[in-house]
This record gives C-alpha cells, structure tokens and sequence, in this order.
C-alpha cells in the first residue's frame, strides 16, 4: 500500500511537471507574457528538482546507511523523516534495527576484548606476540616481569636488552620448546606457537615458571629412588639376617665341646662356610650398590677446555675397538663435514661415549649382521653425536624408566650408567635424547647445546 503511494506520487509530480511544461510552452510562443514564461521555467526547474530528490531519497538514506557502516559511524538517525508512507517509515526502522545490532554486537565484542585483556594481563604465563617484521604487538605484565624488563618493542629491542633469551627463541628447536633461566635464576618453559590475524603471521611466545612442576618431578623422583633403595637394600639385608639366623642356629645346635674343645661335623663346618662366603657376597654387592650411588651424587663440576670432538671420537673408539672385534661388531663412525670444537670435560664426555657404545654392544653382541653407528652432525647451532644399534629396540615402559637411576634392562646391570650420562650431558648444557622402536633398534643423541659451543 505505501509503495503504490510513492507511486501515486510520482505520477502526480510527472503529471504537474507536464503541464507546467506546456504551459511554459503556450506562454513562449503564443502569449508571449515573459516575465510568466521566466518564471514558469523556474517553476519546471524546481518541479524537475523535487521529483528527482523524491525519487532518490530511497538511494540517498542506502547510502547514509553503508556509509555510516564503512566510517563507524552509527550516529546517524533514519527515524526522522517518514513523509514518504508507511513503506519509508519501515525502511527508516529497519535501518535503525540494523544500526542497533551492529552497535550491540560491537558493544559485545568490546566487552569480550576488554574481558580478554584483564585475563591476559593477569594470568601467570607471560604472553608475548611477534609479527613477521619483528614487532612485538601484545606482551604481558608477566612476560615483562618474567623477562626483568620494563617494556619490549621489538626483537632488535629484546636482543638488546635480553640477549640471552633472545638466542634462546631463535634457536628453538623443532619441537617449538626450550628452557630458559632468567637473571632470578627462575627455571622457564618455553613455548612457540604460530597463527595468522588479518593475513599477517604471528609468532606467539608463552613463558611459565616451572617451579612448582619441577618440585612435583623432585619429590617424584625421591620416592622412586626411595623405592630403588629400599628395594636394593632390603633384597641384601633380607639374606644377610636370614643367614646370621640359620649359623647362628648351627653353631648352637652343632657346636660340640669335648676335652674342653668345642668341635663341630664337616658337614655343619661346610654350611657355615658356605653362608659366611654368601654373607660375603651380598655385602660386597651392597657396598657396591653403595658406592654407585656415591659416585651418582657426587659427580665433580666439568673441568671444561675446548676439544676437538673428531679426536674424542676416535681416541674412544680406539679404546673399544678390541671389544667390538671380539664379539663380531660392525662400528661405523661418520665425522661431520666441518670441525667441531666443543668447550667441555674431555673424560666425562669421554666417559658417557664408553657408556652408551658399551650399551650398543651389549645390545647387539649375539644378533647377526651385528652393527654400531657413531656420527656427528651439526645443524643450527646444535652438535649432535648419535650412536644408533640394530637391536630389538627398547619397550615403551623401559623408555619411560630408562635415565631413571638404578634402573637397568640388564640382569647384572647397576642401572647407574645412563642416569650418570645424562647428568654429565646436563652440566655440560646438553642432554641426552632416546628414540626406539621395537625390532628396529635404538638411537642414543648426545646433544650439546650453543651454551657449550
């Protein structure tokens, strides 16, 4: 009903239009009263003009409208005019009803961005973003009192200021992760993630103090070498006093005294013996579980010089190389391209080769086609010697275990050799990484770090 209005309208103005335009004609070339013609043509003008603006009012509020989109500005008011019929007026509602949502859900977007802003700012993790030119666009309060700094601006900024981390997220490695002590002595994990915003990539960093993790790793580690001991020291203690029992029973039962001489039967003589050499043994082999122990926790500090690690390398398989003989074991030792050159303590490192070519050999000595890889490598900043086996590879429950202290694969193993290398590879920086599968054989990565560079 409010369109044929319009309609109706325009028919009308088009209808006036005409006549006026006709008698603008009549006037000109046959009354010729010119002064009325004059004022006649303004009159068609102005008709002209309001026809026109009547038709686009429609076309003029769609373009308030999207301009009030693109600029933001939601200021605007549609309501007022609505002489045109009930067709307008929806017209002019509708574009309120629109503007009113758009200013709602923008309401509720600043309310969302604010509230996830108060929650970045507060929360312990520190929380910096990068874009590809290196700007930082978003950092934390956490991640500046993490870093010991009072504002970051770029990566040139930070390499200023906090070199150290700064080497530190440029190195990741490709796990995306690292760890990071600060000037406190704070032990941090850290975190890298990518993600796109607005077609610009981004470099998402998070920094977490992992106190508390590594308190919780510590007391586990406690009770499980609790366990171990209790568990080493019971299985000598438990013969030991089962023994002194048993002789102590035979020298009463068996012990006989004739002419003031205490005698005894051969036979009794050889079941003391027997259990003195087995109380012997077992506290020969505590002791030695002792002194492992000892020798685990009482590591020196490395005394570190620079070492060519190509010369390492051959002086230790040199050592070994009878031993590979004998049990019929191919070894196989690939150099890196370049030098080497490592600031570290020759025998300690030295000595977490012999164990891990010890183990490969261990591993593979009565398999056929027997075969030990040792090669260095370098690839970003990180030297890396790998000692790979073709054994039957490790269970996923002995991967779990195996840097634990005391624990061993092996029957007569004392479970102290790995655990021991791993510490010498962790004061030297580096760390000592494990990949396995079963009927493949395993891979031991001695990897220093740029710190030992």
């Amino acid at each position: 009903m409010g369109f044929n209005r319009f309609r109706i309208f325009v028919l009308i103005r088009v209808i006036v239009l005409f006549v006026t335009v006709a008698t603008f004609v009549y006037l000109l070339f046959f009354d010729q009263k010119y002064v009325t013609t004059v004022v006649t043509g303004f009159l068609i003008i102005f008709e002209v003009f309001e026809l026109f603006n009547y038709i686009e009012s429609t076309n003029k509020k769609l373009a308030r409208f999207f301009d009030a989109i693109k600029y933001n500005d939601f200021n605007m008011s549609f309501t007022h005019d609505n002489k045109l019929g009930k067709t307008f007026k929806a017209l002019n509602l509708a574009f309120k009803d629109v503007i009113d949502a758009i200013l709602e859900e923008r309401k509720k977007s600043e309310q969302s961005f604010q509230q996830l802003r108060v929650v970045v700012e507060n929360i312990g993790t520190g929380i910096i973003a990068i874009n590809e030119t290196g700007e930082v666009k978003l950092i934390n309060r956490s991640a500046l009192h993490l870093l010991q700094l009072e504002s970051l601006r770029s990566l040139d900024d930070l390499r200023q200021k906090a070199p150290n981390f700064h080497f530190t997220i440029t190195h990741l490695n490709s796990s995306k992760r690292a760890a990071y002590k600060n000037e406190k002595g704070q032990e941090l994990v850290i975190l890298e993630t990518m993600y796109k915003l607005g077609g610009e990539l981004y470099r998402l960093i998070a920094l977490q103090d992992i106190k508390a993790e590594l308190q919780a790793k510590e007391l586990e580690a406690w009770q499980n070498l609790t366990k171990v001991l209790r568990h080493e020291i019971m299985n000598s203690i438990a013969p030991i006093s089962s023994l002194t029992s048993t002789l102590s029973e035979v020298l009463k039962e068996d012990v006989i005294k004739k002419n003031g001489l205490n005698t005894i039967e051969d036979e009794s003589l050889e079941d003391l013996t027997e259990g003195l050499s087995t109380i012997s043994s077992r506290s020969e082999g505590l002791i030695n579980f002792v002194n492992a122990y000892r020798d685990y926790t009482n590591l020196p500090e490395p005394d570190k010089r620079p070492t060519d690690i190509k010369s390492l390398v051959q002086n230790t398989t040199a050592l070994l190389k009878n031993d590979f003989i004998k049990a019929n074991v191919a070894l196989e030792v690939i150099h890196a391209d370049t030098s080497i050159e490592l600031n570290i303590d020759y025998q300690l490192i030295e000595q977490v080769l012999i164990n891990i070519l010890k183990n490969a050999l261990e591993v593979v000595e009565n398999k056929e086609n027997a075969k030990v890889k040792l090669e260095t490598s370098v690839n970003e900043g990180l030297v890396t010697v790998s000692i790979s086996d073709n054994g039957a590879g490790i269970t996923p429950e002995a991967t779990e275990k195996i840097f634990m202290p005391f624990f061993s694969t092996k029957n007569r193993g004392s479970g102290i050799g790995l655990s021991l290398s791993k510490q010498i590879m962790q004061l030297h920086g580096g760390d000592i990484q494990l990949e396995t599968e079963l009927g493949k054989g395993a891979t031991f990565r001695m990897v220093f770090h740029h710190t030992a560079l």
